[in-house]
C-alpha cells in the first residue's frame, strides 16, 4: 500500500494554484456525495438476514483504506462520511426515482464542473489521468490542506512540501487581459 505522503507528493504535483485547491474543496466533496447517491441505489440482501446498501459498504472500505494511511485525517473524516452518507441516503431511500436520479447526475455534473474548470484555468492534467488510484486519496489530501491552512499537522506538511513550502504552492495564475478597441472607454 502506498503511504498518504507519497500519494499526497503526487497529487500536489498536478495542484499548484490556490484557485484550484479552491475549486477541488467544492468539486471533491460533490462528487464523492454524488457517488454515495449513485451507490445507494444498489443494495446487498440476503433475505431475512440483512440489506445493506453498497454506499455503506463504500464508506466502511475508504475508512478502513485512510485509517492505514494516516489515522488522523482518517478520524475527521469519518463524522464527514457519516452526515455526507446520511444525507444521501435521505436522497436515495426510495430507490433510483427520478429526484434521486436527477440530483445524482446533477451533483456529478456540478462536482465535474469545479475540478475540470481548476484544471482548466490552471493548464494542467487531472492526477487522475495518470494515477487513478490516488484519486481515492483527494478527500483526504483536501483535508490535510484544511488541517494545513490552519497551521496544524505541520510535520506532516514538511513531509509532503519538504522543508521550504509555500503558503502557495506557486503563484497565482495571472490571467492577461489586453484591451482591444471594443473594450477602450472613450
Amino acid at each position: 500500500m502506498t503511504a498518504f505522503t507519497e500519494q499526497a507528493k503526487r497529487y500536489t504535483a498536478y495542484h499548484h494554484t490556490r484557485l484550484i485547491w479552491y475549486t477541488h474543496l467544492i468539486g471533491i466533496p460533490l462528487i464523492f456525495f454524488s457517488l454515495l447517491i449513485l451507490f445507494g441505489f444498489l443494495h446487498l440482501v440476503v433475505p431475512n438476514l440483512f440489506d445493506i446498501k453498497f454506499s455503506d459498504i463504500l464508506v466502511v472500505a475508504l475508512l478502513i483504506y485512510y485509517f492505514f494511511l494516516n489515522w488522523k485525517l482518517a478520524l475527521v473524516l469519518t463524522p464527514i462520511f457519516i452526515i455526507l452518507l446520511w444525507l444521501s441516503d435521505l436522497i436515495n431511500y426510495a430507490g433510483p426515482t427520478a429526484f434521486a436520479v436527477w440530483a445524482f447526475i446533477i451533483i456529478f455534473l456540478l462536482g465535474c464542473a469545479f475540478q475540470l474548470a481548476g484544471h482548466l484555468i490552471e493548464g494542467s492534467r487531472p492526477a487522475f489521468s495518470n494515477h487513478p488510484k490516488d484519486s481515492l486519496a483527494a478527500p483526504m489530501f483536501i483535508t490535510a490542506e484544511l488541517f494545513f491552512k490552519a497551521g496544524k499537522m505541520n510535520s506532516l506538511k514538511k513531509e509532503i512540501y519538504g522543508e521550504t513550502f509555500p503558503e502557495t504552492h506557486k503563484e497565482e495564475v495571472e490571467i492577461e487581459v489586453k484591451p482591444s478597441s471594443k473594450n477602450k472607454i472613450e
